[in-house]
């Protein structure tokens, strides 16, 4: 198999991996994506669940559904790991994998996520052209909130 077809079944079973995602599990991938790693106290606080059902929704969630649609796992739990951004060590946190090389959607379809937390609501949304993010207006009407982001000027 060459590498082009690993990144074309990756694009497709990103997105598609996040749709057969129950809302919880899709929060936790959200976050590792979004942070790259995470310690398992993050990842508990951020659904409300006891590390039991984190670390069972990381293995026989994520992973077994990465595994099945394109025959590998998404997230991987490290005793210690370099931050290539930083030079850090970090102990003991789960990662995201391969994050350089698995794009978030595939064609020209952005995917958008809205997660109903505990103490607010999340919403994730790919942008697919480069924003200018200091140009943001954000209104609220009758329970439809409008974001609306300026294009950077090249």
């Amino acid at each position: 198999m060459n590498t082009g077809t690993v990144i074309t079944k990756t694009k497709k079973g990103l997105a598609q991996l996040l749709q057969v995602l129950d809302e919880k599990s899709r929060a936790i991938l959200w976050y590792l994506w979004w942070h790259r790693y995470a310690e398992i106290s993050e990842l508990r606080e951020l659904v409300d669940a006891t590390d039991f059902e984190v670390l069972y929704r990381l293995k026989e969630v994520i992973n077994e559904q990465a595994q099945r649609l394109w025959g590998r796992p998404i997230v991987s739990f490290e005793q210690s790991r370099m931050d290539s951004r930083n030079g850090e060590s970090v102990l003991f946190s789960w990662w995201f994998l391969d994050e350089e090389n698995v794009p978030v959607s595939a064609g020209n379809k952005p995917l958008v996520d809205i997660f109903n937390e505990k103490d607010g609501i999340s919403i994730i949304a790919q942008v697919p052209t480069s924003v200018d993010p200091a140009q943001r207006e954000v209104l609220y009407k009758n329970g439809i909130l409008k974001v609306r982001l300026a294009k950077k000027v090249n």
